[in-house]
């Protein structure tokens, strides 16, 4: 059943359960994200058709890609009256091609190495998409708008630290957010681990694949800490986010 912007934190849509409004987050000066403007999210595949009468409700008019074209064209999204734009940021989604091998080896430190050091190549070589997005977001008029990748938690999880701190929102509040990922993925990573397990492999292996924690973020900001001294001169001076757009834009 979906839940049309009832609270911030609960998933719209049936067939993408990683899909949330970021309205309702409060900054640090007090005013709060508008609702109803600003989604994070998963890939649109699965979504049914009541998913997307309800995002035609909400009147979606943007959608910012992080996807690999081989993931769009594995799994394109479906489509959704009234979007107007589709922009493809595109993050090449690296721990794919390990981690399948892993899982055939038993390899358990390997996978749980992965996105460690996906979240550090992601710093190092994305900051012209990150800086993108930012920019499309305080200057595009095409909103409401959702940024998604496959999963909506890493790629996407990183993109709204960035535009949360950009936002003015303060660090509890950001990493709140960060790790509801793990509340409303965890039916996905139920249904991997149990195919896996029917397979005959350890399914449980796969696990931090499936999740967001603490140590994919101190890598990625251990990144930013030797090359941009914090995470709000990497925001503001490398990807040149615009707070007073965005703040006037979406705060209220």
């Amino acid at each position: 059943m979906n839940t049309l912007l009832s609270n911030t934190f609960i998933p719209v849509l049936s067939g993408q359960h990683n899909f949330r409004d970021l309205g309702g987050i409060p900054a640090i000066d007090g005013r709060l994200i508008r609702r109803g403007l600003l989604f994070r999210s998963g890939d649109l595949h699965s979504i049914t058709d009541e998913d997307i009468i309800t995002l035609t409700h909400l009147g979606l008019a943007m959608i910012i890609d992080f996807r690999s074209p081989r993931e769009y064209e594995k799994r394109p999204n479906r489509e959704i009256p009234g979007v107007k734009e589709i922009i493809h940021l595109p993050i090449y989604d690296a721990p794919r091609d390990l981690s399948a091998k892993y899982v055939e080896e038993n390899n358990e430190e390997g996978l749980k190495q992965l996105l460690i050091d996906e979240y550090e190549r992601i710093i190092l070589h994305y900051t012209a998409e990150y800086h993108q997005f930012l920019y499309e977001i305080a200057h595009n008029p095409n909103v409401p708008l959702v940024f998604q990748c496959s999963a909506g938690k890493d790629r996407t999880g990183l993109a709204t630290i960035f535009l949360l701190t950009a936002l003015g929102v303060g660090k509890e509040e950001i990493l709140n957010d960060y790790y509801h990922t793990n509340i409303f993925a965890q039916a996905h990573a139920r249904e991997i681990i149990g195919i896996l397990n029917s397979d005959g492999h350890n399914g449980e292996l796969m696990r931090p694949m499936l999740e967001v924690r603490q140590e994919y973020l101190d890598a990625a900001f251990l990144a930013i800490h030797e090359r941009y001294g914090d995470l709000e001169n990497f925001v503001f001076r490398e990807l040149k986010a615009e707070p007073g757009l965005l703040k006037e834009r979406f705060l209220e």
